[in-house]
């Protein structure tokens, strides 16, 4: 494996800033551009207590606290929000605005604070926080911006086959998506404190869709060390 120098670290050209931001903190990374075996370098996080109107706010304070950050990397910028909505992007595309005004009829936002990106023939669109995107495309300019269900929802329906139900949980959260194929039944955030929770939903999710548990794979990631959930879901099996 490649060594890193103090000279690799200061070439801001073989690196990108990998930015992830919630509503309770910020992490940081490095990837190497040159030498993809790398590890991910750690650079910087920050924590804050969930408070959304303190959130353009925390954020600021999180990036100017580590000035590194806006050093002049190729930035990736990752928004962990659970009011993300999923739209065919042939209705997003009808009309100017039209993702701002169909996510204003699921959740509350104004329009200078939603998001949007787009994967084909689908459409995501969310808002973190008031100010936090004019807050990000001031002070990263030309990065691109993406928030994480839309980011987890392109790589998987790249490799999917078949029906396949994934939970995929980190502290606090679990992001549980169902694809048939390349094409998108579901995809949503939401909160656990135990792995039972998680087998809840899933089992609730396909149950919602018309699905029977024999019918479809399930990828839990994430609590590997808590298998109670996988030995609920295999009971459901028999």
């Amino acid at each position: 494996m490649y060594t890193l120098t103090a000279a690799d670290f200061a070439d801001t050209g073989q690196w990108r800033l990998l930015l992830k931001i919630g509503v309770t903190g910020l992490e940081a990374l490095l990837e190497n551009t040159l030498h993809p075996e790398i590890e991910p370098q750690a650079l910087c996080t920050a924590k804050w207590d969930l408070n959304k109107d303190m959130l353009r706010k925390n954020i600021e304070d999180a990036v100017y606290n580590n000035p590194r950050l806006l050093d002049d990397f190729a930035t990736k910028i990752i928004l962990y929000d659970p009011r993300t909505l999923f739209i065919p992007t042939e209705i997003a595309e009808e009309t100017a605005g039209a993702e701002e005004e169909l996510y204003k009829k699921v959740y509350t936002a104004e329009d200078p604070d939603i998001m949007t990106d787009f994967d084909k023939d689908l459409t995501a669109a969310w808002s973190l926080a008031p100010g936090v995107k004019s807050f990000l495309m001031r002070t990263f300019p030309g990065a691109r911006i993406t928030c994480n269900l839309m980011e987890l929802v392109r790589n998987l329906r790249k490799k999917n086959e078949g029906l396949t139900l994934y939970a995929l949980a980190r502290d606090g959260e679990v992001d549980i998506i169902l694809l048939d194929g390349e094409n998108l039944i579901s995809a949503s955030t939401h909160e656990w404190n135990h792995t039972d929770d998680i087998a809840y939903l899933a089992l609730n999710l396909l149950e919602v869709y018309g699905y029977k548990l024999q019918e479809a794979n399930v990828v839990l990631e994430g609590a590997e060390n808590d298998t109670e959930a996988w030995r609920y879901i295999e009971s459901r099996k028999l």
